[in-house]
């Protein structure tokens, strides 16, 4: 019996997880644009600044996981992920009528992608050698969170403990607003990476394995 139940469905579950994702990545981008200005009309340069140094990190992280996992479309999948979980973060203000700082986007969004991308490594790689070894892509991606996920869980509970214990104490608004924006962030990414990611690598197996080198051979 497979470690994770998602991944003992079939495909129709993993498209019904997928289209579930994409909804509520759009309506998780919708309110993070929301709670960022409303509409481009009124973006100030300060926000258009944010946004261009947002990019410029995700671009960093595209260009050194495509050398490091030689693909070109894990990379994408993996900052998919991540942002996915950033987005929930900045927009559950929005809903709970909750004031954060003007610096919360970039900082949030360089910290949490750069704190939690690691999550999403550990268990692609795994992956990748299970894939190699001549594993099925189920077996693939089920030994693979099956043997990462205690990891994932340890590293963003301490994380979660690190930030939100000062988010909780600091008399400086700005710090423990930030701090507890990072601490439910850690909490979003690491129930993203172990749910979302799996389903994501099951259903783009065949153009994981078509885009990336050393895979190209491997049974589908």
């Amino acid at each position: 019996m497979a470690f994770y139940p998602i991944i003992g469905g079939d495909m129709g579950t993993f498209l019904i997880i997928l289209g579930l994702s994409l909804i509520i990545i759009i309506w998780s981008f919708i309110s993070f644009y929301s709670a960022m200005g409303l509409s481009l009309n009124y973006w100030s340069e300060k926000q258009y600044n944010i946004l261009r140094a947002i990019c410029v990190s995700i671009g960093i992280i595209f260009v050194i996981m495509m050398f490091v996992l030689k693909s070109i479309s894990l990379p994408v999948l993996l900052v998919i992920a991540i942002e996915f979980a950033i987005f929930i973060n900045m927009g559950i203000p929005y809903y709970t009528n909750t004031t954060i700082p003007f610096i919360a986007s970039i900082v949030i969004g360089t910290i949490q992608l750069g704190a939690t991308i690691d999550y999403a490594i550990l268990i692609t790689t795994k992956y990748i050698q299970n894939r190699k070894d001549g594993k099925d892509k189920k077996q693939a991606v089920s030994e693979a969170l099956g043997t990462s996920i205690n990891s994932i869980i340890v590293s963003g509970l301490c994380f979660f403990g690190a930030t939100f214990g000062v988010g909780a104490y600091s008399k400086i608004e700005m710090i423990g607003s930030l701090c507890t924006l990072m601490s439910r962030g850690a909490i979003i990414s690491v129930i993203v990476v172990i749910t979302v990611l799996p389903a994501f690598l099951m259903i783009f197996d065949k153009l994981v394995c078509k885009t990336t080198i050393g895979m190209r051979e491997v049974k589908n």
